[in-house]
């Protein structure tokens, strides 16, 4: 699987050049966008953890269509495991205590794990340092590179159930979990039984699902993607507050459209051209005030991303 680019030497290309390839195996599960040479089964072994679209809800099946995360023959949810969108904007910094005046942000990264259940925040602007945040389950850290970018340091975080909540705030993990929910599957593949409900409010389908006890509602647009993805979030100092994700104007290609469209030309969205489509444009409201505004940038499904825990990153520098 091809590696991208950055404009800037990110936490992931470093994090690999000070780490050995077999480390770097240990700590990351690879996805990919291929289909197999051969037809169903697929083994859950090759992807992690998948649910065939047959299994599942008629309406949280056509959103995960027009989305682009239906993939193989096989005709399974799952494999686009490693979303990632970069933008620009402003947003006010909910985890900085007392913050509440909307920067300027020239660059923010959001990588997601879901078969880690992790995730990396990465953003910086104008009157911003570089900013990384991590959470990988129950546990969240910091990242910060040294003045010449060689080595990473990381620092213990307090807000791991914010940041591992926000998680499924993302469009792509939101069907995926209500996917999985679907299909009587928990998020590792086993069976089990998670809360999930479709229904009509006002003309649109609803769908919600329950995410580690967390229950997420999503309100789906006239395009049958996820257009408002709303929960309850326990923020830093342990407040619960109403958190909304508004999203406009899905694309793969250069403009939006109604479903499995090319992700052609050079301002495609979609980067890696493989038929994944993502918001053109998203916000965030926390109790109704406006905590982020974005204009997306690039998509990726399924870069090369690692999550190395704060022990294994110091042994291996």
């Amino acid at each position: 699987m091809r590696s991208k680019k950055k404009s800037q030497g990110g936490a992931v290309r470093a994090i690999l050049k000070c780490m050995s390839a077999a480390t770097a195996i240990a700590v990351v599960a690879l996805s990919s966008d291929r289909a197999p040479a051969q037809g169903p089964p697929v083994s859950p072994q090759a992807w992690g953890p998948v649910v065939a679209v047959k299994d599942i809800d008629p309406a949280i099946r056509a959103a995960a269509e027009v989305l682009g995360i239906v993939r193989t023959r096989a005709l399974v949810i799952g494999q686009v495991n490693l979303p990632e969108f970069v933008g620009k904007g402003t947003m006010v910094d909910v985890e900085a205590a007392g913050s509440a005046r909307a920067i300027e942000i020239s660059r923010y990264t959001y990588s997601i794990a879901l078969h880690l259940q992790a995730a990396r925040l990465d953003f910086e602007g104008p009157q911003t340092p570089r900013t990384i945040r991590v959470v990988k389950g129950n546990r969240a850290w910091d990242e910060a590179w040294s003045d010449d970018k060689t080595k990473l340091s990381t620092s213990p975080s307090d807000n791991a159930a914010y940041r591992a909540q926000a998680i499924w705030l993302s469009p792509h993990a939101f069907l995926h979990a209500a996917a999985f929910a679907s299909g009587k599957k928990c998020l590792d593949g086993k069976a089990c039984n998670t809360p999930v409900k479709v229904a009509q409010e006002g003309g649109r389908t609803v769908v919600e699902v329950e995410v580690n006890g967390t229950t997420y509602k999503a309100t789906m647009g006239t395009d049958k993607r996820p257009e408002r993805i709303e929960t309850m979030v326990k923020m830093p100092g342990r407040a619960s507050k109403k958190l909304t994700a508004i999203y406009a104007d899905y694309r793969t290609g250069e403009k939006p459209d109604a479903g499995f469209g090319l992700a052609e030309g050079k301002d495609a969205l979609d980067k890696y051209h493989s038929g994944t489509y993502w918001p053109s444009r998203m916000t965030h409201e926390l109790d109704g005030m406006k905590v982020l505004d974005l204009s997306i940038t690039e998509g990726w499904a399924n870069p090369y991303v690692v999550f190395p825990d704060p022990e294994l990153l110091a042994k291996a520098q």
